[in-house]
């Protein structure tokens, strides 16, 4: 039988993800990795988006391999990963870029001629990015703002070597982009995700699905399974005050693979509830899906690192993933 535990938690400070902001300045561990997700749909349904900034790219064939050698420097691995998602306006963008296009400072951070800024009440990122594999150019600006973040970080794998921030779960999303041109406003998430060691060493799979309802509030549930053959399970909720709190975890729901690469998808659903899913990444080793069940609206991701480490994904994975090792940077 499985051993499953809860989370453990800490702050940010503790856990070494910020002293202050959101830890764009903090140094990370060679091998090791931190990034920034955002995500957020519109309110009109038709549209969505996921950025994530990467130091210590933790899907890059190229980081993958360096790590194989020898302790490889996080920073000389890094990318901006933009997708876009509506019909008209599907873009995919991650060039993976060296040191010398990564800017650190407590309000910003530089990942070549894109940058992610840190405001009192929110985040702009300023994104000029190049899709691929048709190479289309990808530029605008993105607005996350929020009321409050939370103070409370979770410890993924039960040693402090994985810790997983959820900082903004309730958020406003306005989308500016020039090129797809493209405008939008909707709900929006932030969170980040930091390791001291690679992420395939601790970890075999995960699977994690944050929902918004108009009458709930938020929830999200998060699922690891480590290497050690372990589990390690956590459920949250926003309160009347927009606080997470920890809350019942659903029974598993056995969603259907995925449509091209089979990649399972589990997820902690109401087992009862309709459930309407548009698959808006479908990969070797890693699905992202939207998922209506009745009220709410969730952002699903099963990862499977057993499929990423095996030889014939990493050699697909720059056809993806294109690495500039010199490139301008924001200014």
């Amino acid at each position: 039988m499985i051993e499953t535990t809860v989370m453990a938690s800490s702050t940010p400070a503790l856990a070494g993800m910020a002293a202050a902001g959101l830890g764009f300045d903090r140094t990370v561990n060679a091998d090791g990795y931190r990034w920034w997700y955002v995500d957020g749909f519109s309110d009109c349904g038709r549209f969505g988006l996921t950025v994530i900034a990467f130091i210590g790219s933790v899907f890059s064939p190229y980081y993958f391999r360096s790590r194989r050698r020898a302790a490889a420097r996080a920073e000389d691995h890094v990318s901006l990963n933009v997708i876009l998602y509506g019909r008209g306006s599907n873009r995919w963008c991650m060039t993976e870029r060296g040191a010398a296009s990564l800017v650190q400072q407590s309000d910003r951070l530089g990942i070549g001629p894109s940058q992610v800024c840190l405001l009192d009440s929110g985040l702009v990122i300023d994104v000029q990015e190049r899709a691929t594999p048709l190479g289309q150019s990808v530029a605008g600006r993105i607005r996350l703002s929020y009321d409050q973040i939370s103070d409370e970080c979770f410890e993924l794998d039960g040693q402090g070597g994985h810790w997983w921030w959820p900082i903004a779960p309730q958020a406003r999303i306005e989308v500016a982009m020039e090129a797809p041109d493209l405008r939008w406003e909707g709900g929006g998430y932030l969170d980040s995700n930091a390791g001291s060691a690679p992420i395939e060493s601790a970890f075999t799979s995960w699977n994690w699905c944050r929902g918004h309802a108009a009458d709930t509030g938020c929830e999200i549930h998060y699922d690891a399974q480590l290497r050690d053959g372990g589990e390690k399970r956590l459920s949250l909720c926003t309160d009347a005050q927009g606080r997470l709190v920890r809350t019942e975890t659903p029974a598993l729901r056995q969603l259907p693979k995925g449509p091209i690469w089979r990649v399972a998808r589990p997820a902690r659903l109401d087992a009862n509830a309709p459930c309407r899913i548009r698959t808006l990444e479908d990969t070797p080793f890693y699905t992202r899906s939207r998922i209506e069940t009745g009220t709410s609206q969730f952002m699903h991701e099963s990862l499977d690192l057993l499929r990423f480490c095996k030889p014939w994904v990493q050699w697909l994975l720059p056809f993806r993933m294109p690495r500039m090792a010199r490139s301008r940077v924001a200014g």
